[in-house]
């Protein structure tokens, strides 16, 4: 097939998936419709080269396709020094880690919608990760109040005084109140 005749695919392949554009509450809704599209314009679309549709093409070489192997773990590697305070920074968000890792060198992989903290080897922890496109303000601090327990267990007045335990984990009610320090777990 010519160049200019698979550009010409494309072009109107986009066409008729994205106009008008859809929108979408998360990522996931985004590939499941995006999913759907492909398959459904597969069975509009005819082969270019062989009899029938581009599903049907599909399906009679289904049979004969090698299985799949392990699927690939598609992220990026960063190596990151933890501060004192048990957090790592990425695209101007932080992210809270166990605090027996503080001042320690750790991997972080970032993947598309959630970041991985190893260190020897090991996955220590993992968070949903935060996109934000704007870059006007500060970014977000993700804590999880577990990677400070060995703090709490030394310092036991990180509880009235931490930024962790602002919220309380979840399960434990939260004290009511209309100071904002009432409103932390005790």
């Amino acid at each position: 097939m010519a160049s200019g005749q698979v550009e010409k695919n494309v072009q109107d392949a986009r066409r008729r998936l994205w106009q008008p554009m859809p929108n979408f509450p998360h990522i996931d809704a985004l590939n499941e419709w995006l999913e759907d599209r492909c398959v459904e314009q597969w069975g509009m679309i005819p082969h270019g080269e062989l009899p029938g549709s581009v599903a049907d093409v599909h399906a009679a070489e289904v049979a004969r396709l090698m299985p799949m192997g392990r699927a690939f773990d598609g992220f990026v590697e960063h190596s990151k020094r933890v501060s004192p305070t048990c957090l790592i920074t990425f695209d101007r968000n932080r992210y809270s880690v166990p605090a027996s890792f503080a001042n320690h060198r750790v991997s972080l992989r970032v993947y598309p919608t959630r970041v991985l903290v190893a260190a020897h080897g090991q996955i220590v922890c993992e968070h949903k990760r935060i996109i934000n496109r704007s870059h006007h303000g500060p970014g977000q601090t993700i804590y999880d109040w577990h990677h400070y327990l060995a703090v709490i267990q030394r310092k036991p007045g990180v509880l009235r005084n931490g930024a962790p335990f602002d919220l309380p984990p979840p399960g434990v009610p939260e004290t009511a109140g209309a100071d904002p320090q009432a409103a932390r777990w005790r």
